[in-house]
């Protein structure tokens, strides 16, 4: 019976001194049983940083109400106060100069034009993303043909807003149109401007006004 006694004893001390030095973190199955294992750590930090990015993208798209701009007419430079306006028909805003005013003309096309002069304006058409520049540039060509056979492609404005733009411009008698196709980073846009020749050219107000224009 002792010897019964002894063969049952030493197991179970040795079973008892296994399960005290079991580590915490292990339930026996070799399970750890931290709440937080690091996979998920990674992937709650990263969670933080794309949320602390996007809140980054939202600051960056709130707009000044006021900027000053400054335009050449008439040989001299102007600098005048323009204010934000939203589009009511078209996802962008832009600051205009006070002697102007941003109207919808159709679906797809804003005219911001010149108070005293209706036809003195320039058109404005926010652009899909798939569409075909090259198509959009000959279709372009063929619209200020209307104007004049002989269309002319001037320098661009010196500005990061016009980098990589397309410029196009036909001349009549009594008229000049220009037309931009723009894709950067602030816009993808088409504008097209009318000019009177006999008078004031604002050409340089609407490139100025143009400069602030971002779609949302």
């Amino acid at each position: 019976m002792k010897n019964l006694l002894k063969c049952l004893t030493v197991p179970l001390a040795i079973f008892l001194l296994a399960a005290c030095g079991t580590s915490e973190t292990d339930n026996g199955n070799g399970e750890n049983n931290n709440s937080n294992p690091p996979n998920e750590e990674v992937e709650e930090n990263k969670d933080q940083n794309e949320n602390k990015d996007d809140s980054q993208k939202e600051e960056n798209k709130i707009r000044v109400m006021e900027e000053n701009l400054s335009y050449e007419i008439d040989g001299e430079t102007k600098e005048e106060t323009a204010f934000l306006k939203e589009s009511d028909n078209q996802a962008f805003s832009l600051h205009v100069l006070p002697d102007f005013t941003l109207t919808a003309e159709e679906p797809n096309k804003d005219i911001l034009h010149l108070n005293d002069q209706a036809e003195v304006f320039m058109r404005i058409e926010v652009l899909p993303e798939e569409v075909d520049m090259k198509q959009l540039e000959e279709n372009t060509i063929i619209q200020l043909q209307s104007v004049n056979e002989e269309v002319e492609h001037p320098s661009l404005p010196q500005d990061d807003f016009f980098k990589d733009a397309v410029m196009i411009e036909a001349s009549s008698e009594t008229d000049t149109v220009t037309a931009f196709i723009i894709h950067n980073d602030s816009a993808q846009v088409k504008l097209t401007l009318f000019n009177k020749n006999e008078d004031t050219n604002y050409k340089d107000a609407f490139i100025e006004m143009a400069k602030t224009i971002q779609t949302k």
